[in-house]
């Protein structure tokens, strides 16, 4: 099939490709979008009758997994495969979650929908702040593909609210804090910084820096070099002392990751306080959280005389994501010490649950040959026995963005092949279909790729708009300089013949007018 392309648009496609940080790429993404498009139909069809919240299996709108998991995974499928759906169905299921779930301010509550009222007939506010801090954390993973959004101003709503009412006082840092509990402060920092890079806005980087600062300068020190569950800031000491390394406590580490990158980007004066605390976080946990077979154990609880009681009996089910988040960490602070201990762990590392694992395992693959050798040849058709709709999504699109090299075609067709790959001639994308398509290739913006730490997808191949790339169409033979800045974001394309094209970055050439 020849592509016809405008030559301008043409090269928008390409440039995207460059940072990707993957080696080779195997299937095409349409293998994966395929199944996506099918678990979103199939959930889109358990729509409620009266609104257009989606049911789970129980007849609920249910905070911590519809809302927080599923939703969020529907949202990006539909960005990928129905605009329609994406534009509509799911905007209105905005909409309602909004105007149905909101409790306590704006922050939600479980919903039954056969009931048509609240799943609890009590109000705990505690309970719900943990709610909407999850809640937060879903709409995050929306915000780092999509950027600015109505999902993204429901996120800002709920951090907003969480700091307007927050009422936990320290003397360690300049403001109130949300929480004493770290299932609501660890997920709301690792959403700030995304916030505050989104936006552009300082008071985003303010609220995570009340947390940092409480954390790094009084908790961590005190609590064996870990975060607490919970922590009594009046008496300053421990409530529960233990870190769960499930997602809350995992999702702490990469904040914190994330809070880091901006101060050492900036050179402030934070960096120097972080980094010694956030070292010794990550050597108590690969010293005394590391099980021989390479998998975290799920809770690490100081001992208060230099020790630390394990729970030996069950592993974190987010061991990549640590190994991820310390990775970002050594080449942060310039300390290899935590990238080579991370990259070592993975020669010897087997998740137990690949869908978990997937997003991290992906990232990893661009630094690590272990990492790029286990995404080659997990097999993604076997059912984990634990494993959710959402997850599953979420794992299915990071292996379509892995496949087409971070670009999407708009409107998505089953047919249409888009395969990005590395090589010494650069990074080449391939596209094919079997009869005409006439749409638009579609890039996404570079970001600070450490702010991104667990939020779904990797980001290497997002387009960096002030370097220049040359970009080459194989088929035609014809090569052209271009700006990031007009790559970026999505070009027309009238397919009729299989088009390759190669692109690499020129940081120092001129780009043309």
């Amino acid at each position: 099939m020849i592509l016809r392309i405008d030559t301008r648009s043409l090269l928008t496609v390409v440039a995207a490709l460059i940072a990707l940080s993957v080696s080779t790429a195997s299937a095409d993404s349409s293998v994966y979008l395929r199944e996506a498009n099918d678990i979103l139909d199939k959930w889109i069809a358990r729509k409620d009758v009266a609104t257009s919240l989606i049911a789970d299996t129980d007849g609920k709108w249910t905070i911590r997994s519809t809302a927080s998991r599923l939703y969020p995974a529907l949202i990006l499928t539909a960005r990928l495969t129905n605009q329609d759906l994406y534009t509509g169905l799911l905007r209105e299921t905005l909409v309602d979650e909004r105007r149905l779930t909101s409790r306590l301010s704006v922050f939600p509550d479980d919903y039954h929908l056969k009931n048509q009222g609240f799943d609890r007939s009590s109000r705990n506010p505690q309970e719900i702040l943990i709610n909407a801090a999850t809640y937060a954390a879903g709409l995050a993973n929306i915000a780092a593909q999509v950027g600015p959004s109505p999902w993204t101003d429901r996120l800002k709503g709920i951090v907003d609210a969480a700091f307007l009412r927050a009422d936990v006082q320290t003397d360690y840092a300049e403001g109130a804090l949300p929480s004493d509990d770290l299932r609501v402060n660890g997920r709301l920092l690792k959403v700030l910084p995304l916030l505050a890079e989104l936006y552009d806005d300082e008071g985003y980087l303010y609220y995570a820096r009340r947390l940092g600062d409480a954390y790094c300068v009084s908790i961590l020190p005190k609590n064996g070099g870990l975060p607490a569950e919970r922590w009594n800031f009046q008496d300053d000491k421990s409530r529960a002392p233990s870190l769960i390394l499930e997602d809350a406590g995992v999702s702490f580490i990469e904040g914190m990751v994330g809070l880091y990158a901006v101060e050492a980007r900036d050179s402030t004066a934070r960096a120097d306080i972080y980094r010694p605390t956030l070292s010794v976080m990550f050597d108590v946990l690969f010293d005394h959280g590391l099980k021989q077979n390479r998998r975290f154990y799920r809770r690490l609880q100081p001992d208060g005389k230099g020790g630390y009681s394990i729970d030996r009996k069950r592993e974190s089910a987010h061991t990549a994501r640590v190994f991820l988040a310390a990775h970002h960490y050594g080449i942060l602070s310039g300390n290899a010490t935590y990238s080579d201990r991370a990259i070592r762990a993975l020669s010897e590392f087997s998740p137990e649950s690949a869908w978990t694992a997937l997003p991290a395992m992906i990232e990893f693959s661009g630094s690590s040959k272990d990492a790029a050798s286990w995404v080659e040849s997990v097999n993604l058709a076997k059912k984990d026995r634990n494993e959710d709709a959402g997850e599953r999504l979420v794992g299915l699109l990071a292996m379509a963005h892995r496949s087409a090299g971070g670009a999407r075609i708009s409107p998505w067709r089953q047919d249409v092949s888009l395969t990005g790959s590395q090589s010494a001639m650069g990074l080449t994308l391939t596209v094919s279909a079997t009869t005409p398509w006439v749409g638009k290739l579609v890039f996404p913006r570079q970001l600070h790729q450490a702010l991104f730490v667990g939020l779904g997808f990797p980001n290497g191949s997002r387009i960096d708009p002030d370097v220049a790339h040359r970009v080459e169409n194989r088929t035609l033979g014809a090569t052209a300089v271009w700006s990031g800045s007009l790559l970026v974001g999505g070009l027309s394309a009238d397919i009729r013949q299989d088009l390759s094209i190669s692109v690499l970055p020129i940081p120092s050439a001129p780009t043309a007018p």
